[in-house]
């Protein structure tokens, strides 16, 4: 007896979807490991952070920022888009800048829209890990510790 042509259709279309399921892991796969690769490479320039912009359906935007002693930008980098074949970009124009104007200055950084919120993001938190590390916080913080 011959398979009805709907139940064939359904079986090619459901093994398609599967196919196509999988092959959108293994690349995801593959993007995450290039970008955790790459970072591990900036992490050895710097203090370095990731800031995030966007979401699910509107497509999101990574910008990393590696910074020297003098909280001034050594490298920045960024990856947007909607595709599994987006990878990190240099963004040389933020080089040089210090995390202040980064974050003082959010809505004008020569980069696109997007980004611009990305980077301010990253800048923050590593203005934060700056003041979390400096001498004056750690003497704060043996004091709390002493009273």
């Amino acid at each position: 007896m011959m398979p009805d042509i709907s139940t064939t259709t359904f079986v090619i279309l459901l093994g398609a979807m599967v196919v196509m399921w999988l092959a959108q892991f293994a690349l995801t796969y593959r993007q995450m490991r290039g970008f955790y690769r790459r970072l591990r490479l900036l992490n050895k320039k710097g203090l370095t952070a990731v800031g995030m912009n966007g979401g699910r359906y509107r497509g999101r935007a990574y910008g990393v920022l590696v910074v020297d002693e003098d909280n001034r930008i050594a490298h920045a980098e960024s990856m947007g888009g909607w595709t599994v074949f987006a990878s990190l970009r240099p963004e040389p124009d933020l080089v040089g800048m210090s995390l202040r104007e980064v974050i003082e200055n959010e809505e004008t950084l020569p980069v696109a829209a997007k980004l611009r919120v990305a980077f301010a993001n990253a800048a923050r938190d590593l203005q934060a890990a700056r003041e979390q590390e400096s001498p004056d916080s750690v003497l704060a913080g043996q004091l709390s510790l002493q009273t």
